[in-house]
């Protein structure tokens, strides 16, 4: 329940333990979000802004941050589905349990009553010997705190602010897709890796720009299919306009991979 904009409670920044999910075990394919009224018809983003909304595993842990569950699922304004070709998914037993963390505002004149809403592809009775699982790494240029910097803004006409974190593979196996988040002002984010020759860039664009939070309406994402080895290092690398400071940017890329040697 939002009220108007630039009203006290104009904006949802909150967590929730449980949220739905679909019974039983299975394999995850496919995850759409959007944010929709009471009758399910989406909400324009020139009305709500969908700042973030997390989706997390209680039963497991972020490969790379001790202090956060598994981030398994995740969007922005950006609305970035996220697709497993086959043989993989996300595996989730039958006993796990979703939380869930948004950030939703209220750009119109009026109060709203809004549901963030995902739909969820699934494949029952996926095991072990039908579908190779995928691990989510949940990769952050701030690394494993708030998620938020500042671009300074001090470069002067068409610079740009650049924010790099290395990361390192934990096991061998198959790296399987990308995708990204970045705020009003973000040009790209890359997972590159300078050994292998990866470069997967994927640009930011501003067909639903609106407001005060001018925020990308897409972004491309990475279908790749790459052998990867224990102890590779990756670089993901978040670029901003560097002419106007710019509060609260984020750089995140979520990227999936099966661990195997096959």
């Amino acid at each position: 329940n939002l009220a108007a904009a630039g009203q006290p409670g104009s904006e949802s920044e909150t967590a929730q333990a449980t949220v739905p999910r679909p019974a039983g075990a299975f394999g995850m394919k496919a995850i759409d979000f959007d944010i929709v009224d009471a009758a399910g018809n989406p909400v324009g983003h020139q009305d709500v802004h969908l700042h973030h909304v997390v989706l997390m595993n209680r039963a497991r842990q972020s490969q790379y941050c001790s202090n956060w569950p598994e981030r398994f699922a995740a969007s922005g304004s950006e609305r970035t589905p996220i697709r497993f070709p086959d043989p993989y998914a996300y595996m989730v037993g039958a006993n796990e349990t979703w939380s869930a963390l948004w950030h939703i505002m209220n750009e119109s004149t009026t109060a709203r009553q809004v549901y963030i809403q995902y739909k969820v592809a699934y494949q029952p009775g996926a095991t072990a010997t039908n579908t190779r699982g995928v691990t989510p790494f949940f990769l952050d240029v701030t690394g494993c705190g708030a998620s938020e910097y500042d671009i300074p803004g001090d470069g002067g006409a068409g610079s740009v602010h650049t924010a790099t974190r290395t990361w390192s593979m934990p096991w061998d196996g198959y790296m399987v897709g990308a995708g990204g988040h970045l705020h009003g002002g973000g040009i790209d984010i890359a997972l590159r890796d300078e050994a292998t020759g990866l470069q997967c860039t994927m640009k930011a664009h501003y067909e639903h720009s609106h407001g005060s939070h001018d925020a990308p309406g897409s972004i491309d994402s990475c279908p790749i299919h790459l052998e990867v080895d224990a102890g590779q290092r990756f670089s993901l690398v978040a670029r901003y306009e560097n002419d106007e400071p710019i509060d609260g940017a984020m750089g995140i890329s979520m990227a999936f991979a099966w661990r195997g040697d096959q």
